[in-house]
């Protein structure tokens, strides 16, 4: 039962094809299993794969709905009627879970940072479905408690200003705070003084990027801000740039939940590659 189950929640449209071709086919015979699904489509117009049609006749065995005989498969539609309340319960079920994580598992706030000069009634229309990218960023930045990472590959000197300062206070509240960028391969002077004030306290870390040249380099594009572990996240195009953050049409995501966990497990990778900067 547990394939079938599983087959079910990871290819549902497969089996929503199954329950409206099946009940067509006669009851007298077995069915060959590979011939029902020879030129069935889904209902966006998918095509079932050789290796879709294997998943779906095994999981049909695992139900006790068809049999394998080396490479054939046969399929028993009377006990695919038989098994009709049987397969609603688990259909219930996995539609009721999948709302569970719908709702709980993550959520996303999509932000947007618009350039002046844009028309207003362009400028509603995005607003209408869309929060400040650099207020929703700087929340994420404000509400971190207990860890903070903030990555970009580019800083400018006002901007690495205005979040050292927020960072001053999370250090000075007992918070760890890791900052990532591109800063052994270019780092202006004056963020270079930005990123002094702040790198001597014990809990801030500032690290870099960015290895090899040509082809063979290695380093980073993503933005990023994660509080406490993942129990917020920032994602997004903006570079720390004042340009990016007030003066072009940039988008991101606020995010928490399952998703924002699984951001920083990934950020947390990519430290491991990065090194200290010496500033």
């Amino acid at each position: 039962m547990k394939d079938y189950v599983l087959a079910v929640r990871d290819y549902p449209w497969l089996f929503e094809l199954l329950e409206s071709v099946l009940p067509k086919l006669s009851t007298d015979a077995a069915q060959d299993g590979h011939r029902i699904f020879r030129g069935q489509r889904s209902a966006a117009g998918r095509p079932v794969t050789d290796i879709e049609a294997l998943i779906a006749l095994n999981a049909l065995c695992d139900l006790g709905c068809a049999t394998r005989h080396g490479p054939r498969y046969q399929v028993n539609v009377q006990r695919w009627q038989e098994t009709a309340l049987l397969r609603q319960g688990i259909n219930a079920a996995l539609a009721a879970l999948r709302g569970q994580t719908t709702v709980s598992s993550s959520k996303a706030q999509l932000c947007v940072s618009l350039p002046p000069g844009l028309s207003p009634s362009a400028e509603h229309v995005i607003r209408e479905s869309s929060t400040d990218l650099r207020s929703g960023m700087l929340d994420v930045i404000a509400g971190a408690q207990h860890s903070l990472l903030v990555a970009s590959p580019f800083w400018d000197a006002g901007t690495t200003k205005e979040i050292a300062t927020l960072i001053k206070k999370k250090l000075n509240n007992g918070a760890s705070v890791t900052i990532l960028g591109r800063f052994n391969h270019d780092l202006p002077p004056p963020v270079r003084v930005e990123l002094r004030k702040i790198a001597a306290e014990p809990n801030c870390s500032v690290l870099s990027w960015f290895e090899g040249t040509g082809n063979d380099t290695q380093t980073f594009h993503f933005k990023a801000v994660i509080a406490d572990r993942g129990a917020k996240a920032y994602l997004g195009s903006a570079n720390m740039t004042v340009s990016s953050l007030r003066s072009r049409m940039e988008l991101g995501l606020v995010l928490s939940g399952a998703v924002a966990e699984e951001l920083d497990r990934v950020l947390r990778v990519v430290l491991t590659l990065s090194s200290p900067t010496p500033l």
